[in-house]
């Protein structure tokens, strides 16, 4: 994966994404072009809320209001936030089961030891707000249909 940025006429950049023939392999084009959606509403959503202007799907510029935020807090809280925590979940107990070190994970984690073992433990724990956890971490590390 390359990011490619460039900058606009009109004072704006273009992100572009680029994934290799294996990344798309692996992922799916469906699944990330679904990421990627998602992660550009988060942006939206930071310079809606860096401005207080809604900027984006409105003839001009104006104050933000409430619905403005509707899609941004509908995609982050219930697609890109646990889409992210199931990622981050897989590579934890994958990075365990290839042996990696509590001490090497709070450094990737930039957090203490026991933050890092906090993490780990979380893992394998059960009950309701795990189960939905869980079911991110699988969909993270299964490996795709085709």
């Amino acid at each position: 994966m390359t990011l490619h940025v460039s900058s606009q006429r009109d004072g704006g950049a273009e992100l572009t994404i680029r994934l290799t023939a294996a990344e798309v392999d692996a992922i799916g084009l469906t699944e990330a072009e679904g990421l990627a959606d998602r992660l550009d509403t988060a942006l939206w959503g930071l310079a809606m809320l860096r401005t207080g202007r809604a900027v984006r799907n409105t003839p001009e510029s104006r104050p933000v209001d409430a619905d403005d935020l509707h899609d941004v807090i509908r995609d982050l809280h219930k697609h890109l936030i646990p889409m992210l925590g199931g990622i981050r979940d897989a590579a934890i107990r994958r990075h365990r089961d290839l042996g990696g070190s509590t001490a090497q994970l709070a450094a990737a984690m930039d957090s203490a030891r026991s933050t890092a073992q906090d993490r780990r433990e979380a893992l394998d724990r059960t009950g309701p707000r795990r189960a939905e956890a869980a079911h991110w971490e699988a969909w993270a590390a299964a490996p795709r249909q085709h």
